[in-house]
């Protein structure tokens, strides 16, 4: 197979030099450019299998320039760095250019190395299977096999991808944290409690595994929402609840492209439906609620009611319990209430303090 070339866009001098040692004695073929303009060029007149590029540059950002790529070359492997933490990038980074990794600078190399590693891989089986396809007429037994031996390891570099994203968007997750001291660890606290009520409840150890990803993720829509509204001290207006309330739908088109788990989108999709009805986003009732997302639902509320807000000061655990039962049977499933505010819970909410 001939050398791979690889494409660096970067404004600074240094950063280019830093890629060309990390990168030389890997075999690949590297051209460098210190524009997305001058990079657009040359994906016009070469060919270029992957397009590491920064995000800042002057003239073009790095989202707008990955756009133009994957308009030219659909197929090229296209990675972004960026110097600062930026959310809202990322998630435009993903939706407009469909980039293959979002890292940030300083990198870590062996990460870098790893991804720039899987993504020509990739890149190389997805060519050589268009390869095979053109012969399809003249394939004989033995092609048959390695086509569909290349094919399960496309399905198995897909997957790998997938996870790479995955951990992109968990990352995610705990970047929005950090940068809301009122929230920061809730998704790990959900998280233990929606274990600790599955263990509960006897439930297969993957069923248990799915309830604590659909934990993680459960909120991730929320990196759509204006920080002014999230963190608001006074009342919310009509306008703003309904914005606070779209995070379900944001979240709902972020994973649909790589999570295929039903237990985690429904936890996702369902955890503000109410046990009477009155929820959203589709006012589902009673046990038409999926499980797992009135088991998060208690947990994601108990959370909330032992954490300070912005609007209010959080609540002991025995008041909190109260507040549940209040709501058992209306907000939610009393049945989950009570395996949660049970005496046990008493132990995990100390050592979760």
């Amino acid at each position: 197979m001939n050398q791979n070339t690889i494409l660096i866009v970067d404004d600074e001098e240094n950063i280019l030099h830093a890629m060309e040692r990390l990168l030389e004695e890997e075999g690949y073929r590297m051209i460098f450019a210190k524009s997305g303009n001058d990079g657009l060029e040359i994906v016009k007149e070469e060919d270029i299998h992957m397009v590491v590029s920064d995000h800042r540059m002057p003239g073009m950002t790095g989202i707008k320039f990955l756009n133009e790529v994957k308009k030219i070359s659909p197929e090229t492997i296209r990675i972004m760095l960026t110097g600062y933490a930026d959310v809202d990038l990322a998630i435009k980074a993903i939706n407009d250019g469909e980039v293959y990794k979002f890292i940030t600078k300083p990198w870590n190399n062996i990460e870098l190395q790893n991804t720039i590693k899987q993504g020509i891989e990739y890149y190389n089986l997805q060519r050589e299977i268009e390869r095979l396809n053109n012969l399809t007429q003249s394939q004989n037994a033995e092609l048959k096999q390695w086509n569909l031996t290349l094919e399960q390891k496309v399905a198995e570099q897909t997957k790998d991808i997938q996870n790479l994203f995955l951990d992109s968007i968990k990352s995610l997750v705990f970047a929005l944290e950090v940068k809301d001291k009122y929230t920061e660890g809730h998704t790990r606290r959900v998280t233990d409690y929606a274990t600790y009520i599955c263990k509960k409840m006897d439930f297969p150890q993957k069923y248990i595994e799915d309830v604590k990803l659909g934990s993680l993720l459960h909120d991730i829509g929320k990196i759509g929402i204006r920080e002014s509204v999230l963190n608001k001290r006074e009342k919310l207006s009509k306008e703003e609840h309904e914005h606070i309330k779209t995070h379900v739908a944001i979240g709902e088109k972020i994973l649909t492209p790589i999570i295929k788990n039903d237990t985690v989108m429904h936890i996702v999709r369902y955890h503000h439906e109410h046990f009477d009805g009155n929820g959203y986003p589709y006012k589902l009732k009673g046990t038409s609620i999926p499980l797992e997302a009135r088991i998060v639902a208690v947990a994601d509320a108990y959370d909330a009611l032992l954490s300070e807000r912005p609007y209010r000061k959080a609540s002991d655990p025995s008041i909190a319990k109260k507040e549940l039962r209040k709501y058992s049977n209306t907000q939610f499933d009393p049945d989950v209430v009570e395996l949660l505010i049970s005496n046990g819970c008493n132990v995990l909410d100390n050592s979760l303090s």
